[in-house]
């Protein structure tokens, strides 16, 4: 397992990009967490990375310039980025935005945690989930 390949955090959120930030560092991932702020800059940073160097999405839903929804329907549309596993985030779990990330193609729906203990824990649920999906994550 790689511990170069990157995770993308696709979050408009200042506060949740912190915290996520923090609890990524507290936590020990070995990987890299970028970070953009809309579906927009999440798809130049594609466009910008190689192959191998991007192994997971974590993706909030509503941002602003292009939604998390928007973004995903680009990533599933490219030939060279379909393949990438895309984590929907959302402060709410509401029916039809579930089964709408799911119809596009998300691999994984997660209601953000309320506080950080939380979080902190489902950071390092999803590392260790994907961990073990034969991605590389280290």
């Amino acid at each position: 397992m790689d511990s170069a390949v990157e995770v993308l955090l696709v979050e408009d959120n200042a506060n949740d990009v912190l915290f996520m930030q923090r609890a990524w560092r507290r936590s020990q991932i070995p990987n890299p967490l970028r970070v953009v702020s809309n579906g927009a800059e999440c798809l130049e940073y594609l466009q910008k990375s190689t192959r191998d160097t991007l192994g997971l999405i974590l993706m909030d839903i509503d941002m602003p310039r292009m939604n998390g929804l928007e973004c995903l329907e680009q990533i599933r549309a490219n030939d060279d980025y379909d393949h990438l596993p895309v984590v929907m985030l959302s402060g709410s779990q509401k029916n039809h935005t579930v089964s709408q990330s799911y119809k596009i193609g998300c691999n994984s729906f997660i209601e953000k945690p309320s506080d950080y203990a939380e979080l902190q824990q489902t950071v390092k649920l999803i590392h260790t989930y994907w961990k073990h999906n034969r991605l590389p994550i280290e």
